[in-house]
């Protein structure tokens, strides 16, 4: 390994906090003052010896220097679109992530930062897996799309057989991007409508679109409508009203009016991933069918 190469492992590791490893350790059960050995590992940090997860025998950790070893090699390989590299954890390290940055794409009025991500696991709660996240800039909404897990990547011995792996995974991360950057601009061509925005609220809320009555619902879901009505006021005078300006209410809602310790935990694949994910499938299937009729 070339010491260029080295330095670039060692800050990326050293600039997202996941600059440690994890020890996979036998647990002993205490019963009745007997010491009896489990089939059951703890996974613990190696710089402070945090427990993070259970796991069973078979489950193989990733350490955060292979994969971030592999992120720098992808960004290396496709420098022409990466241009800087970031990450984190989640909680105590249960999960990490690093991110490799795209080039901004315009959207209708908006810009938007664009990140390939990868996200592991240290506790058995995932396999390794790359997503399309990107960020609206004028008002912050960030977007987590995920794609198919990488199971093979973790267990994978040779460095040359994991980039092979990561190279095709990280192509089709950026193809199916790319696909949702036109996706986006399709939604900035329909007019928001009635139905679409009934069809949103009743599936990512849980209640009877427009035609609810106040009380036949909880105080909570009232806040939760009363909340995003206030974000479609907002979304939809900046971006038109528009099935842009309706996802974008959603994603606005979900970062920035829910509660959450975590929002990068929150957005990835929390509670807000799933209710961003689930209006961008009814959204996109709704432009879909409207794009049909046109040219039927």
């Amino acid at each position: 390994m070339s010491a260029e190469k080295f330095n670039k492992i060692e800050n990326l590791l050293e600039t997202t906090g996941t600059y440690w490893k994890v020890n996979k350790i036998p647990l002993i059960a205490n019963v009745d003052g007997q010491e009896l050995h489990t089939e059951t590992f703890g996974m613990f940090r190696s710089d402070n010896d945090r427990w993070l997860g259970s796991v069973g025998n078979q489950y193989t950790p990733m350490q955060n220097v292979t994969l971030a070893e592999t992120i720098v090699d992808l960004a290396d390989r496709f420098h022409n679109d990466v241009d800087k590299l970031k990450g984190g954890i989640f909680g105590d390290g249960q999960r990490v992530f690093y991110q490799l940055s795209l080039k901004d794409q315009e959207i209708g009025p908006d810009r938007l930062k664009r990140n390939i991500t990868c996200l592991n696991s240290h506790n058995g709660s995932s396999s390794i897996g790359f997503g399309s996240t990107n960020t609206v800039i004028s008002c912050s909404n960030t977007f987590h799309r995920a794609m198919k897990d990488l199971s093979k990547f973790r267990h994978t011995e040779s460095a040359d057989a994991r980039l092979r792996l990561a190279v095709a995974e990280f192509q089709k991360a950026m193809d199916d991007d790319e696909m949702l950057m036109e996706r986006f601009k399709r939604f900035t061509e329909v007019v928001l409508d009635k139905t679409i925005l009934e069809r949103v609220i009743s599936n990512v809320f849980g209640v009877d679109g427009l035609n609810v009555k106040e009380s036949q619902i909880s105080t909570r879901k009232k806040n939760q409508i009363s909340g995003f009505e206030t974000a479609l006021q907002k979304e939809t005078t900046s971006k038109g009203g528009t099935l842009w300006g309706l996802f974008n209410a959603v994603t606005y809602y979900t970062n920035h009016m829910e509660n959450s310790k975590d929002t990068n935990q929150h957005l990835m694949y929390g509670s807000g991933y799933k209710k961003n994910l689930k209006a961008f499938n009814i959204i996109d299937q709704y432009e879909n069918d409207k794009r049909a009729l046109v040219f039927a």
